[in-house]
């Protein structure tokens, strides 16, 4: 693991997947510029972008025992626009819903104390480096909310962006779109050089001296450190967890589900008990992959978000 970092840090170019990177590049002011020229290849000139202005991207909320929320990236337009970008390197069951909860949560903050029910645009950006279920293959998928059988649009003040970087050419000259040459760029900096051709084309200036790792601090160096090493043994306690968690509850259920259909004999009694086997074994899984998350010292919510697990099922473990 160590020795990966390493290569990663002796790279021309930060990895703007990670959480630090993508952070660094898109969602900070001194780099407005990037951003705004960002929204403005998704939206191709049906919406134009002149100017971003950063919010505080941390959601507090309204009681103690509430959750806590950290954008990505969060701005406002001078046209009262509320734009939310996060870039999401894994899938999970919840991820659809918490993204639901990240707009909402949008909506709610803007809200006043016995004030009316009107609230600015609020558009949530979300880039992710895999097919985002149920929809289509596609580069984007745009979510509104508008009635089922008509598909008439019940309102355009929220929508959500999914933007596929599994639907982005790994080849430069093929990515014939400005959102395609940037999303190229989001997914590959950390494998470019000043010698690509990218960078030897210009246009991207900018996004590419803020992810020139030679213009960083020591502080942002250990920053972006920390930030790859957390990624790595995130992903390869969630793994272990995973494997771990799922052989045994299989193995178990099926051994259970083979006791029963031998028991209750032949043809039936074998389908009825391997069904019955696999579904405990299913459930057993989940609660062997949240018990491997906590001997790793995954926190709560990240356990209830890979297994679906509610919180008073995780504390019984």
């Amino acid at each position: 693991m160590e020795k990966k970092v390493d290569e990663l840090l002796r790279k021309t170019f930060i990895k703007l997947r990670s959480d630090y990177g993508f952070k660094r590049v898109f969602g900070s002011p001194e780099h407005a510029d990037i951003l705004k020229n960002f929204l403005n290849a998704l939206f191709e000139g049906k919406m134009v972008v002149t100017d971003v202005t950063f919010q505080d991207k941390e959601v507090l909320p309204p009681d103690k025992d509430g959750k806590r929320i950290v954008y990505d990236a969060y701005c406002t337009t001078s046209t009262n626009y509320h734009f939310v970008v996060e870039m999401q390197q894994e899938p999970s069951d919840l991820f659809g819903k918490r993204m639901v909860f990240y707009i909402s949560s949008c909506i709610f903050r803007q809200g006043e104390i016995g004030g009316s029910y009107k609230f600015n645009p609020v558009y949530l950006i979300v880039i992710t480096d895999f097919n985002m279920r149920p929809f289509e293959h596609r580069l984007v998928n745009e979510v509104v909310l508008m009635e089922r059988n008509t598909h008439i649009p019940f309102t355009e003040d929220f929508k959500i962006f999914f933007l596929s970087l599994n639907q982005v050419s790994d080849k430069w000259n093929e990515c014939d779109t400005e959102l395609k040459r940037q999303l190229f760029l989001i997914k590959n900096m950390e494998n470019l050089n000043k010698e690509s051709a990218p960078y030897l084309e210009g246009g991207y200036t900018e996004m590419f001296r803020a992810s020139e790792i030679a213009s960083m601090n020591e502080e942002d160096i250990v920053a972006y450190r920390n930030s790859i090493m957390m990624e790595m043994e995130r992903q390869s306690a969630l793994a272990f967890a995973k494997e771990e968690g799922w052989e045994e509850g299989l193995q178990n259920g099926m051994k259970e589900g083979m006791k029963q259909g031998m028991e209750k004999g032949m043809k039936q009694g074998m389908e009825k008990g391997m069904e019955k086997g696999m579904e405990k074994g299913m459930e057993k899984g989940k609660e062997e992959v949240a018990r491997a998350m906590k001997r790793n010292g995954i926190s709560l919510g990240d356990i209830m978000l890979y297994t679906g697990l509610s919180e008073e099922q995780i504390s019984t473990l």
